[in-house]
């Protein structure tokens, strides 16, 4: 029981989540490993400030939204 309450103490992060067990077979049934989902998330993150960044030069909002 005590494992499972430390568990919930911080927020892991990406790497953490890459180096459970489970997440190499949840991976692969998805076609990535460890590297092509990192870079997947950095092309998301890319084309959401880019999007934000546009919207902001035609006047559709701001950048810190």
């Amino acid at each position: 029981m005590a494992g499972r309450i430390d568990c919930c103490r911080y927020e892991p992060s990406l790497d953490d989540l890459l180096d459970d067990e489970m997440m190499a077979p949840v991976l692969r049934s998805s076609g990535f490993d460890a590297q092509g989902l990192r870079n997947m998330m950095a092309a998301t993150a890319d084309r959401i400030d880019h999007r934000r960044i546009d919207d902001h030069r035609r006047g559709e909002g701001s950048v810190e939204d």
